[in-house]
């Protein structure tokens, strides 16, 4: 393995270059317009909405694995708060089936997927509207949502949270949800532990080319030596007392960590990184805690949008 030197690492770059494969377009945004009563949560007798319509996840080009960045536009009006408001949430499921409005769980092959969203009841007697596998998309305090697709995944179905829908409406016509396939980032374990206990490695980044990319190290020793590993493949093979998670296709460094015990390696993530291809990544610290005189942080996968 030959080390290369760096005072800045940008490690898509040098993948791309190591990668003989053609040029890739930038993931594709794809808007949906939704109407003000699109709903998949259980709808009081005395009120009224529509059934919110399946999103077929192989339109949009995505697969369990990947990642969806969703982010509703446009806003509605629902009655009291003028057309002003905008609060999306969703729900994966295995079927384009939606059952009707008098049911709680109206998405029969709904599965678990993102942080647990609770529904409020209904406006008109208080009754249950909340299902446990769906999440929230945008509402006025969030933004955005990034969410692995689930195993078995077929179709996404995009409501509003909302108690009371008979008075809904959109008078511009704008409310809408935004779809991109992104990157997928997973800890895969395999850390060695050091002076300051188990080193950790995060990845940041939508996947997109020209999109910024951050790898982060963080509770390694201080002031000291470290390497970054790039997998095209997982090794998982023993190492300096430890694991080496990735395949040492490439190998970076050395990087000085901060007094702290941290490293931030910014880079930015180029056209040309094929989709559906998982990258590994790991850093070793030179340490003389570790077994022999090197800690690990955990291993970092990366599925490609």
């Amino acid at each position: 393995m030959r080390l290369r030197k760096n005072h800045l690492i940008v490690p898509a770059l040098l993948l791309a270059a190591a990668w003989s494969a053609p040029v890739a377009a930038r993931a594709q945004t794809f808007t949906i317009p939704l109407g003000p009563k699109d709903a998949y949560l259980h709808i009081a007798a005395s009120d009224s909405a529509v059934p919110a319509t399946p999103i077929a996840l192989a339109g949009l080009g995505a697969v369990p694995g990947q990642s969806l960045l969703m982010q509703g536009v446009g806003d509605m009006d629902n009655g009291p708060s003028g057309d002003t408001i905008l609060s999306l949430i969703g729900i994966f499921s295995g079927s384009p089936v939606i059952l009707g409005p008098e049911l709680l769980h109206r998405i029969p092959d709904a599965i678990d997927a993102g942080p647990e969203f609770i529904s409020s009841p209904t406006a008109s007697g208080g009754q249950p509207t909340d299902v446990p596998e769906d999440f929230r998309i945008t509402s006025a305090i969030q933004a955005n949502a990034i969410i692995e697709i689930p195993a078995g995944a077929t179709h996404l179905f995009v409501g509003n949270h909302d108690g009371k829908w008979a008075d809904n409406s959109d008078p511009d016509g704008d409310l809408g949800v935004q779809l991109t396939v992104v990157a997928t980032w997973k800890s895969v374990g395999g850390a060695l532990a050091g002076t300051a206990g188990l080193p950790t490695l995060t990845g940041v980044g939508l996947g997109l080319g020209g999109d910024p990319v951050t790898l982060s190290l963080t509770s390694a020793k201080s002031a000291a030596a470290s390497w970054l590993f790039i997998g095209f493949s997982a090794a998982n093979a023993p190492f300096k007392g430890g694991v080496l998670v990735p395949s040492p296709d490439l190998v970076l460094g050395p990087f000085p960590t901060s007094g702290a015990g941290a490293l931030v390696l910014p880079g930015t993530w180029p056209v040309g990184i094929p989709g559906l291809v998982s990258l590994w990544f790991q850093s070793w610290i030179q340490d003389p805690a570790g077994p022999k005189g090197f800690a690990a942080s955990n291993g970092v996968s990366c599925l490609t949008p």
